[in-house]
């Protein structure tokens, strides 16, 4: 599904790729960060390296998110969530149709004896891909599966990362990259752990994981977004793109972008 839901630890994984970090002596039975009363120590985590910086980063992260989300209200509502669902069925029937229109044309294309032997094994091809994923799909309807709203109940968190990311930007600003998901905000995120850490809601015990762990929120993103530019408004909530099929096979099991 386009623009579907990027799990955060794609951000940590690109944000690994983009940093250097040295080796550094792994003291298992020492506690390394604290955040908000929970500790995460060495042998909790990779072994040394960017594996390990990282993991601490997204510890770090999780844990002021939720935070924050509850401190300032930000938790997904009954009402956002139903908008996804109902943003989620639009698409799903405006897919399915354009897929019957696509198929509709090649069935009319494949009944033309103009077609050369390379063409018709080509379109015959795509056509059979398309056949696959009605009867899929017509076989998913059979089953009993949750409502619209049920199957996006998990997608909470989601909701909260876009009010969260909204939030954050408004009140700190900060340089902005551009993520699979949409718009990052690095400089604000930076700028919060930063605040959690004066005010003594995250302590660092080991010198060392501290410089890479505040390095990975620092770190200037690969596509900065000019600031007339960033746009946290959701998927959800813009125009759903016009879809299209071009003339060859889809991946199986995947639809158009």
């Amino acid at each position: 599904m386009a623009r579907k839901i990027v799990s955060m630890k794609l951000f940590f994984v690109v944000l690994l790729a983009a940093t250097a970090c040295g080796p550094a002596a792994v003291r298992a039975e020492h506690p390394v960060v604290t955040v908000l009363g929970e500790t995460l120590t060495h042998d909790a985590v990779a072994p040394a390296g960017e594996a390990q910086a990282a993991q601490f980063a997204q510890f770090v992260r999780g844990r002021i998110f939720r935070h924050y989300v509850a401190q300032h209200g930000l938790a997904a509502t009954a009402t956002e969530l139903a908008e996804l669902a109902d943003y989620h069925a639009d698409f799903e029937r405006r897919d399915r149709s354009q897929r019957a229109r696509k198929l509709a044309e090649l069935e009319q294309r494949l009944a033309s004896d103009a077609l050369g032997k390379s063409e018709r094994a080509h379109l015959e091809d795509f056509r059979a891909t398309l056949k696959r994923l009605a009867v899929y799909e017509t076989e998913q309807d059979a089953k009993p599966r949750p409502g619209a709203r049920e199957r996006v109940a998990k997608f909470a968190p989601w909701i909260e990362m876009w009010k969260l990311h909204q939030v954050l930007y408004e009140r700190f600003g900060g340089v902005v990259g551009l993520l699979p998901f949409g718009h990052y905000p690095y400089g604000a995120w930076a700028a919060l752990v930063a605040h959690y850490e004066r005010r003594g809601e995250l302590e660092f015990h080991d010198t060392e994981v501290r410089e890479r762990v505040m390095a990975l929120f620092d770190m200037t993103p690969g596509i900065v977004v000019a600031p007339q530019e960033v746009d946290f408004a959701p998927y959800w909530r813009k125009p759903i793109p016009p879809s299209y099929f071009p003339d060859e096979a889809p991946a199986a099991g995947k639809r158009d972008q």
